[in-house]
């Protein structure tokens, strides 16, 4: 349920992001689509992805989740977990170090933001769209 709620709040980034450019657009008297309001959307994923990650980074490491022996040890404790498949994630990660996991932080939230911003975008633009104002 927290997962979902999580979710929810990246579409609803993208549909703010939407709401706010149809505004700009209706003032300038530009014409907002939905599709316009899919690529705001989508931006707003990417600013997500990145803050997120961001801020997921300097919380590890001051609460101490920074260290990547404390992360194995964690790994080690679960009962269903192949002892191969452990070996190798513990290769991976003493090779590559916290720069990976932090990688793959960045890759999966770019990947969940791009999806559910865009979602909110393509909602907001589909409620919000206007016409451009005729020219005289």
């Amino acid at each position: 349920m927290l997962n979902c709620l999580c979710c929810s709040l990246i579409v609803g980034a993208g549909f703010l992001a939407a709401f706010l450019y149809s505004r700009s657009c209706a003032a300038a008297g530009v014409a907002f689509r939905a599709g316009t309001g899919a690529m705001v959307g989508l931006l707003a994923g990417l600013v997500y992805a990145l803050s997120a990650s961001l801020f997921g980074a300097i919380a590890s490491f001051a609460l101490g989740m920074g260290d990547i022996d404390q992360i194995v040890e964690q790994m080690r404790q679960v009962p269903s977990m192949d002892p191969e498949l452990l070996e190798r994630i513990t290769e991976i990660v003493d090779n590559a170090g916290m720069a990976l996991i932090l990688l793959a932080a960045l890759v999966v939230n770019l990947l969940f933001g791009a999806i559910f911003a865009t979602v909110g975008g393509l909602i907001g633009g589909a409620l919000f769209k206007k016409e451009a104002r005729p020219a005289f």
